[in-house]
Order: structure tokens, then C-alpha cells, then sequence
């Protein structure tokens, strides 16, 4: 349900979450790890964060709750700040946890009956 709600269904080879909740991204995270035989080191993140937020810093809470090591983040996507759009910060940005199986995508997307390209 998480996956039909939240996760990635545009691409072709990734299976990924993002959200700014840590407990959701978590969850996924242990779920990528119980119920498929993953490598830990392809786990990957990738942070969306405001340019006047610290990016260090909000790597460093994202990789100590999902136990996803500093080198396994992506570049992060650094966005100019826009204070009359948007008054509310996550300070620790929005954050994205992939990993690359087309197999693993495959079968969540049959299981939650979502046509595969």
C-alpha cells in the first residue's frame, strides 16, 4: 500500500519513495531489506533541500535513521529559496530511497496490479 501511495511508478529500473517523513522512508527502507534480497550498497539517497538549509546536516539525520551510509547519497537537488511560496522548511529537506532493480520494481508493480512498461 505504502508503494501504490508514495513510490515511484514513472521509471522503468528504480524503486523509490520520497517523503519527508522519516518514519515513512524507514519503513520502506526495512521493507527494501526484509522482503527482497538486496545489496546494501546500492541503496541509495538523494536529498531535495532549500539552498539556505544545511545540506551536511540534513544528510547526516537522513543517513543515521535509514542506516544508509554519507557515500551512498546521490547529489543532492539544490533549490533557490522562495519565501513567499513556501513558509514552511523541512530542515532536513525531502529525501528520496532508491534502489536500481528493474526485477524487484517488476514485482511490485504486479503485486499491486500497476501495468509495467
Amino acid at each position: 500500500m505504502l508503494y501504490w501511495g508514495e513510490g515511484d511508478k514513472k521509471q522503468t529500473h528504480l524503486v523509490a519513495v520520497t517523503n519527508t517523513d522519516p518514519k515513512i522512508l524507514v519503513y520502506f527502507a526495512n521493507w527494501l531489506r526484509k522482503y527482497f534480497d538486496i545489496d546494501e550498497g546500492r541503496l541509495r539517497c538523494r536529498l531535495y533541500i532549500w539552498e539556505d538549509l544545511d545540506e551536511l546536516k540534513a544528510k547526516e539525520f537522513w543517513s543515521k535513521i535509514l542506516k544508509i551510509p554519507l557515500n551512498q547519497f546521490t547529489k543532492s537537488y539544490i533549490s533557490k529559496s522562495k519565501p513567499k511560496i513556501r513558509k514552511n522548511r523541512h530542515v532536513n529537506g525531502v529525501c528520496r530511497v532508491g534502489y536500481c532493480s528493474t526485477n524487484i520494481l517488476k514485482d511490485i508493480m504486479r503485486t499491486i496490479n500497476i501495468k509495467f512498461h
